[in-house]
């Protein structure tokens, strides 16, 4: 029996398609399809369900996943034992908000380049429900999002967190000496995507003083809101580490005010008991020792967990 063909078997069962563990693999649909063929002429059955929506298991199948689970599992002890000596690459499939990625990610995969030779990462930036949901179905490997994820399935650690504040350009922020809730209701104002936690506690906070309704927009894109900002269209409630050369060059001041924007705080989260939980908690626990460095304030503005 080919081992690969094991690890087709263990991706469809787990993504549920054919399709899915095809763009998983780099493979084409039909050769996946040939690999479950081979694998269920090895065993003697069927491991998949013929005609079925999704690609539901057979008793044969359902037997052999735990087993598959534990070779995947064990395949990815061995060569996290051997990290610097193998020549075999290993790719993570990471999730990160964008205001990790404009902060420290990069500083912190370019040091796992050196303590992790062999190890890349596939790289998607989205908004946390994006990632929240690629999480849970299996399509990242690891998350570095706004959490905790509230999934039984999965593994939360905390990372950092990040103040809040209100900035404008100098004119707009100098209609006022200290921003009360109703003068900030007054004005548009620009923050995170609906779906965000930041984004519902602003609506909140500020909607029941506006007259007559508040004009907020919201965006997944912390590049446009800096952009809107910077060319006067509002105030922005963003996380103060992400506009640090804005603020240093004084197209943005941050708004004195009265109101107090809770820090928005970050986990690594990651599948519990998938065949690489052990490799994405290495990787977890190597964030957090980078995070937990004295100098993280000063470099990125951020507090780190703990």
């Amino acid at each position: 029996m080919r081992i690969r063909n094991l690890d087709t078997f263990y991706w469809i069962a787990t993504l549920r398609s054919f399709r899915a563990a095809a763009m998983k693999l780099n493979l084409s649909q039909p050769a996946v399809s040939a690999r479950i063929q081979m694998l269920e002429q090895d065993l003697g059955t069927t491991v998949f369900l013929r005609g079925a929506r999704h690609a539901g298991l057979t008793p044969s199948g359902r037997r052999l996943l735990p087993l598959a689970r534990r070779y995947m599992a064990l395949e990815q002890n061995v060569l996290e034992a051997f990290s610097g000596q193998t020549n075999v690459k290993q790719s993570i499939r990471l999730g990160a908000s964008e205001t990790i990625v404009a902060t420290w990610l990069p500083d912190f995969l370019s040091l796992l380049s050196d303590t992790r030779q062999g190890l890349s990462f596939d790289l998607m930036v989205d908004s946390t429900d994006s990632l929240r949901n690629a999480l849970v179905s299996r399509e990242i490997d690891l998350a570095f999002l706004m959490g905790p994820v509230a999934e039984a399935s999965i593994t939360n650690r905390e990372l950092c967190s990040f103040d809040m504040i209100f900035a404008a350009t100098p004119s707009l922020a100098g209609k006022s000496e200290k921003w009360s809730v109703e003068e900030l209701a007054a004005q548009p104002v620009l923050t995170f995507a609906n779906n965000t936690k930041p984004s519902r506690l602003l609506r909140e906070m500020l909607a029941q003083h506006a007259r007559p309704t508040l004009d907020m927009s919201t965006s997944s894109s912390l590049g446009a809101l800096i952009r809107l900002a910077v060319a006067g269209f509002g105030i922005c409630a963003i996380p103060a580490a992400v506009i640090r050369e804005e603020l240093a060059d004084g197209r943005l001041v941050v708004l004195p005010t009265e109101v107090d924007l809770p820090p928005i705080a970050f986990t690594a989260s990651h599948v519990t008991g998938s065949p690489v939980s052990d490799l994405m908690a290495g990787v977890t626990r190597e964030a957090n020792a980078f995070l937990g460095d004295r100098m993280f304030r000063q470099t990125y503005g951020g507090t780190a967990a703990g």
